[in-house]
């Protein structure tokens, strides 16, 4: 077993030592306050719901304005589809057949451009509102 000097023992257990003893300790606050920071994100989030609810509002008024869009395309199409079977009923030459066909085709492409329009006139879809982060807490326990 070795032996080894105290002095140098000594000065080294001084040295670990003294960084802890000149730190001084974290006392926590035992009264917790409201800090300005939760009351801005309260008001934000205030904001936040309001803008939400106009959100989905507008959403819904789209959704609805759509349905009516694609009701009348749905329309066009069965008229076109039902005008297309009478055409072949009667017709009995080949002429006559591939004029009801492209009449078909004309009647959906032009329902297509009429319903794409409609959309189009509507604009861009209504952005969602960005909801507020909350405030980060204050640690507990030793800080590092």
């Amino acid at each position: 077993m070795r032996k080894g000097n105290p002095a140098k023992a000594l000065l080294l257990l001084s040295l670990l030592i003294s960084p802890v003893a000149a730190t001084p300790a974290a006392i926590a606050d035992s009264t917790p306050q409201a800090t300005p920071t939760a009351d801005a994100y309260r008001a934000l989030m205030d904001q936040y719901r309001v803008e939400r609810d106009a959100f989905v509002r507008q959403m819904k008024e789209r959704s609805a304005q759509i349905r009516v869009i694609n009701i009348a395309f749905k329309n066009a199409c069965d008229t076109a589809a039902i005008n297309f079977k009478s055409a072949m009923t009667t017709a009995k030459t080949p002429d006559a057949k591939n004029a009801a066909i492209a009449a078909r085709k004309s009647a959906i492409s032009a329902a297509i451009a009429v319903r794409d329009a409609a959309i189009a006139a509507l604009g861009a879809e209504p952005v969602p509102p960005i909801e507020p982060m909350k405030p980060m807490k204050a640690p507990k326990g030793k800080s590092r």
